[in-house]
């Protein structure tokens, strides 16, 4: 474990895409040695997942099958305010990274090469910017 790293980063990574999944898990742990990742695939999946344990960061997709980022954003920041939240997302526009900034997102980050190295960056500053003062 990396000096400052917390202990277990309980990670929602939520996509519908298993191999955008695949990328963010292997991005994520070259920086991270202590990610706990669960994977969320479906509404049913993501609403369990909100009521077992408190997520440190959560990685989401603009538009997932079942709903979009900025609902899933909304849902994650009602119940776990401190949350780092990071939208990686190859659809989605500026207006969108507005909005979701506005409402609490912690970075917005396109799915386009060279994009996914800065994932490990935009999280560690996500942490660092909602521990507790």
């Amino acid at each position: 474990m990396a000096v400052g790293e917390p202990a277990g980063l309980r990670t929602l990574l939520i996509d519908d895409n298993p191999d955008d999944r695949e990328l963010v898990k292997r991005e994520l742990r070259r920086a991270f040695s202590n990610l706990e990742t669960e994977e969320i695939l479906d509404a049913h999946g993501f609403m369990e997942a909100l009521r077992a344990y408190p997520p440190d960061l959560a990685i989401t997709d603009y538009q997932l099958g079942w709903t979009n980022g900025l609902a899933v954003l909304d849902a994650i920041k009602d119940r776990f305010p401190e949350c780092t939240v990071v939208m990686f997302t190859g659809t989605g526009s500026e207006e969108i990274a507005v909005t979701a900034l506005k409402a609490g997102l912690d970075d917005y980050l396109l799915k386009a090469p060279g994009h996914c190295a800065r994932l490990p960056t935009a999280v560690r500053l996500g942490l660092e910017h909602s521990k507790p003062r």
